[in-house]
């Protein structure tokens, strides 16, 4: 039996990459929602808080293209502020997360000892609470608001990029190179920043774009059960939760943030699938 053909390369002579489709589809749905999100005073064709109960109840037309709420508030504009807090709320607190995670585990694998089993104690006994109900307990802890939901949800993603940067500590600190890097004098923490560090932030980004998904759905799921940013400030979980209360009659109202919400999801999802799969050496074998 003759061995496999070769890929061929591409006409400018690149090989395929796996996940490369998936990055540039789902990147292209996010660079529409964040252009969408930072618009939002410019493509809002109606003040997002204005109430007027003359335009209750009003469906789609060329005045209001998503009809208005209960308070005759316009829904595409409110959707377009939503984005905002939502997207906000989702990048800070999986970047506070990613930061936080990322070098308190490589400390934590780099030096081991006490401080490794404290700090994994810590983070086992936040696992043992599933996510959703851990973000419930930090919300109610810390109170209402923006920046307490935003901590909430930061500390219930804090274990996947403390256990994915821990175990990378602990593989790579007895390597012969950084053996190499203490015999010559070097810090530990220029030998964490400088040479741990870099071996794991192709992963952590990858795990920092798909928990970017799920601070979205965790954002949405906790302002639905009214944990979210006070009123009147428009989210995305919020405004299903408003339209929740009318479904039958008006099931506009949930629906076009439910999907602005699934397409979110999707556009993450892809670009972080695509990451990993390009980042697998597995996948191009």
């Amino acid at each position: 039996m003759s061995a496999a053909a070769p890929v061929p390369a591409g006409a400018a002579g690149r090989t395929y990459r796996p996940g490369r489709t998936a990055i540039l589809i789902g990147a292209t749905i996010m660079a529409a929602v964040l252009a969408a999100a930072v618009l939002a005073p410019v493509l809002a064709p109606h003040d997002p808080y204005a109430q007027s109960i003359a335009t209750r109840f009003r469906p789609p037309s060329a005045e209001h293209w998503l009809g208005t709420d209960g308070f005759g508030r316009d829904t595409f504009s409110r959707i377009l502020y939503g984005l905002r807090v939502t997207l906000l709320t989702a990048f800070a607190s999986t970047s506070l997360a990613l930061v936080a995670g990322t070098a308190l585990g490589i400390m934590s694998g780099y030096y081991g000892g006490t401080l490794d089993r404290w700090i994994s104690a810590a983070n086992d006994l936040l696992m043992s609470f599933p996510q959703m109900v851990a973000g419930i307990i930090m919300v109610a802890l810390l109170g209402p608001g923006v920046t307490n939901l935003i901590l909430a949800i930061a500390i219930t993603a804090f274990p996947a990029f403390y256990r994915m940067a821990r175990s990378a500590a602990l593989a790579l600190r007895g390597r012969d190179y950084i053996d190499a890097c203490r015999v010559l004098g070097y810090s530990d923490g220029r030998i964490m920043l400088r040479h741990i560090l870099p071996e794991t932030m192709d992963d952590m980004i990858v795990v920092g774009t798909l928990w970017l998904a799920t601070a979205v759905r965790t954002e949405s799921s906790l302002a639905f059960i009214g944990l979210g940013a006070p009123p009147p400030a428009a989210t995305l979980g919020g405004l299903v939760r408003e339209g929740f209360d009318n479904l039958l009659e008006y099931p506009g109202l949930a629906i076009w943030p439910s999907l602005m919400i699934l397409l979110i999801m999707i556009g993450l999802n892809l670009i972080g699938d695509g990451l990993r799969d390009s980042n697998d050496p597995r996948a191009s074998a």
